[in-house]
Order: structure tokens, then C-alpha cells, then sequence
């Protein structure tokens, strides 16, 4: 199976009631202002422009003053072929020169153009090189499918990581500061991309702790100060991460979703123009790179700029734009249900979140990929639905006319997740009732259901006792 391995994985922000953008799978840390590095200029980019790191001219120009000279030399080979979009070629020059002194620093160039240059993961176990084409602005690929082969030439990202230890462990500290930045790159994809739970846990834990530190010593490059601006806004506030989106920006990491974040952040704050003004740049750079779904998150939050103008037309106008670009986009179905609420009532309301179900249930017969889907869809629906109201709302869309759908997969999980919203109701023996109905449509299909019914009325138990 191939997906994109997006820059931008999306996250709920309860504070905007939407699915908006965040970093690449990181979280945690302390709030703190970037400082400049002691003795560099007065500039936010003292750790090298962005453009310059995808030739390692800003870790080069480092090198050049502490690595031996066999190192150097196959640094500048390297330099040269990733200027020419011959990142394979770069890798094989500096594998070269991996047993030769100096060999701490060209494991960490390695890795830096292993996590700069990489077009699709494979499996979580190696890193494919772009050789004469440049990665996707948006994304990656992440190819899970057990029938791809490894090629030579494909990177282990466990060897990447491992072979930094050493350079992080070194008493030179110009290398170390350079290891960690290669290993938070690294890491930050790994969880993006893990073989396995525990190895995205750890590549988590690394990519927090190896930020936290950079950014205390003032040794973020342009995209890890995006990357720590993404920790700053998911765990305190945007104006928290402001600073590091606008060091990121003048350090060249011009991504889209540095606009975006500043645009949610504007949205935040109620700098409604602003926040306007930004959403629509981040769109269209989007839509340019072809990447439809942020495309459509950019609109969401047009549409929430609108709705908080009180120009409900308008807001519902973007929010069915962001749907036609992303039909499964929730947030812009839930914030069209309350506009159908607080026009027309509690009963058009329902009915619209009614319509939105043949989508979220997917059409055709159910296997089990589809089913967990299908779940998948509902479950982020109960997740954004936290207001009693829209829960309510949701709850009923889910029963309307359940009798009606012939397939008992569908009815087993709109009875399941009802019961949820059941729960959040405090409606507890009504959730029971809604769990029984679950287990037993569930019971009678021949797809194995992808929920645990069991478990959900064993834990409400204990609740209604």
C-alpha cells in the first residue's frame, strides 16, 4: 500500500473546532523565545538559509574548520551532485569515505541528505533517494507493501540514526550540535514512517528532546524552527509559535504550511484580515503543488473567517468549496450543521449530517480495508463533535432512519458510535441499548467488524452501576 507521507499531518484543534495543520507528528516540549547563536549575526537564519542546506553548504562550511580532510573532500563531491539532483549519487560518494578519518562527520552529513532528499520510505526500514528529481514540496511516499523490494542503494534509517551516536557523543561540541540536527530530521520522518508502534514512539521521544535542546542553544535551522513551531502551537499557544514560523520564513523554509499555521494562528487571535489574507496564500500555494486536501484545509479556515464576520453565507459557501475538494473534510460538515442549526433548526440539521453518511460509510459492498475506514470516518466524527449540541446532533443523524440501511456492517457501527455519543451525553442506559443493537448487526455480518462492541459494554458497566 502507497500514501502520502505528508509535511502537514493533520490534528484536531478543539479551540478552532476544526481538523487543522500541525508539524510532522511531533508534540511536547517546553515554551521558550529562539535565541541567536552567541557570536553569529543578528539574523533569525544564523543556522544557514534553507536553500543553502539542500547542497549542505551551511554544515560544509562548519566542516571545513574541524573534519579531517578526506572528509572534506568528499563533502564538496557531494555538494556537487545534490546541486545536479543526484542525491543517490551524493550518498555513494560520502559511503566512500565512511572508514576514513572524519567518518563521525560523514555519517552526519548522511543523514541530513538522507532526511532531505528521501522520495518514498519503504516499509519504515529504508529510505529510497531521489537520483535527478526532487522530492515533493508536500510529500513523500510511504509504500508499506510487503511485495517492494529493497534496491541497492536504499538507505536504513536504522543505520542513519545509529551511526550519529558517536558524533552525539563526541567531546567536539560544533559536532554534536551538527548530529542533532541531522538526528531530529531523521527522527521527525522515522515517526512519520515507523516500522512498528514502539519505533515511532522513540523516534517521538528523540524528535522532542533533540528540539527542545536546539532550540534552548538557539541552533534551530529554518525547518526545525517550523517543526518546533508546530510543538509550541499543539501544546501552548500560536503566539508561542509565532517566532519560530517567522524565523523559519526568513531562513527561507517558504512550505506552505508556514503560512497556513500563521494564518491559524491570525484566526486565534481574531486578526480576521489577516488571517484571510494568509489562509488564501497558503491555499493557493497548495492547489499549485497539486495537494488538494491542505488546499481544502486552507479553505476551512476561510470559512471560519467568514462565520466569525457573521457572513454565514459566505462561510457556508467555503465550507461546501473545501468539501469539494475533500469530501471526508468533517469539520467543514459539522460547521455546516451548525449553520443549518442556527438557521433552520435542530430537525434540517440532523438531516444534513444525514445526507454526509453514504460518504463517511463509503459506498459498496464493505471488506474489511473498507469497513475500518468506514469506522475511521465515524470515530474522527464523534472526536470533532464535542459540543453537547453538535454531539446531539450527530447522535441523531447516526439513528435516522437506521432501519433503512440494508447492510448490518453500516447499521452495526452507526448503532456503535451512536452509543459513544450516547456516553458523552450521560445518557448511559441509552447507550447500552445502542452498544446490544451494535454487537448483535455486527454478529451478523460476514465482515469481521472492526470494533470491539464487547469491550465498550464491559467498560459501561461498571460506568452505570
Amino acid at each position: 500500500m502507497r500514501t502520502g507521507l505528508r509535511l502537514l499531518p493533520r490534528i484536531l484543534r478543539p479551540l478552532l473546532g476544526a481538523t487543522l495543520a500541525a508539524v510532522v507528528g511531533v508534540s511536547g516540549g517546553v515554551a521558550c523565545k529562539p535565541r541567536v547563536p552567541s557570536g553569529a549575526p543578528g539574523s533569525a537564519t544564523a543556522m544557514g538559509h534553507w536553500d543553502a542546506w539542500r547542497d549542505l553548504s551551511p554544515f560544509i562550511d562548519v566542516a571545513r574548520t574541524h573534519a579531517a580532510k578526506p572528509a572534506i573532500e568528499a563533502l564538496e563531491d557531494a555538494s556537487v551532485l545534490l546541486r545536479e539532483g543526484k542525491a543517490r549519487s551524493a550518498d555513494k560518494r560520502l559511503a566512500e569515505a565512511a572508514d576514513a578519518s572524519g567518518r563521525h562527520w560523514i555519517a552526519v552529513a548522511r543523514a541530513h541528505v538522507a532526511a532531505l532528499h528521501f522520495e518514498t520510505c519503504i516499509r519504515g526500514v529504508a529510505w529510497r533517494l531521489a537520483e535527478g528529481s526532487a522530492p515533493s514540496p508536500t510529500e513523500r511516499e510511504i509504500d508499506f507493501s510487503e511485495e517492494t523490494r529493497i534496491a541497492p542503494g536504499d538507505v536504513s534509517v536504522e543505520a542513519l540514526l545509529t551511526n550519529l551516536d558517536p558524533a552525539l557523543s563526541s567531546d567536539m561540541p560544533a559536532l554534536v550540535t551538527q548530529a542533532r540536527i541531522a538526528r531530529a530530521r531523521v527522527a521527525a520522518f522515522a515517526q512519520r514512517c515507523a516500522a512498528n508502534e514502539e519505533v515511532g514512539d522513540l523516534a517521538q521521544r528523540t524528535v522532542e528532546s533533540d528540539l527542545a535542546i536546539l532550540a534552548a542553544e538557539g541552533h534551530l535551522t529554518p525547518d526545525l524552527a517550523y517543526l518546533w513551531a508546530g510543538v509550541q502551537m499543539n501544546r501552548f499557544s500560536g503566539s508561542a509559535a509565532r517566532p519560530f514560523l517567522l524565523q523559519a520564513r526568513e531562513g527561507g523554509f517558504d512550505h506552505p504550511a508556514v503560512t497556513f499555521m500563521l494564518a491559524v494562528i491570525a484566526l486565534e487571535e481574531r486578526d480576521l484580515d489577516k488571517a484571510d489574507t494568509l489562509a488564501e496564500e497558503a491555499g493557493s500555494a497548495y492547489a499549485s503543488f497539486g495537494d488538494h486536501e491542505n488546499a481544502a484545509e486552507a479553505l476551512f479556515v476561510r470559512g471560519e473567517v467568514a462565520r466569525a464576520r457573521g457572513d454565514r453565507k459566505k462561510a457556508r459557501e467555503l465550507f461546501n468549496a473545501t468539501l469539494k475538494q475533500s469530501p471526508l473534510h468533517l469539520p467543514s460538515m459539522l460547521a455546516i450543521a451548525g449553520l443549518v442549526h442556527a438557521n433552520r433548526g435542530e430537525y434540517e440539521a440532523v438531516d444534513y449530517l444525514h445526507g454526509r453518511l453514504p460518504v463517511l460509510l463509503r459506498k459498496g459492498p464493505l471488506d474489511e480495508r473498507a469497513a475500518h475506514e468506514a469506522a475511521s470516518n465515524l470515530e474522527t466524527l464523534v472526536i470533532l463533535a464535542t459540543e453537547p449540541v453538535m454531539a446531539q446532533l450527530s447522535r441523531d443523524a447516526l439513528l435516522q432512519e437506521i432501519d433503512q440501511e440494508p447492510d448490518p456492517m453500516r447499521r452495526g457501527l452507526r448503532y456503535f458510535y451512536a452509543a459513544t455519543l450516547d456516553v458523552r451525553l450521560r445518557e448511559y442506559e441509552v447507550a447500552h441499548g445502542h452498544g446490544v443493537l451494535a454487537r448483535e448487526e455486527l454478529e451478523s455480518s460476514d465482515v469481521r467488524p472492526p470494533i470491539d462492541v464487547q469491550s465498550f459494554l464491559d467498560r459501561l458497566t461498571g460506568t452505570t452501576r
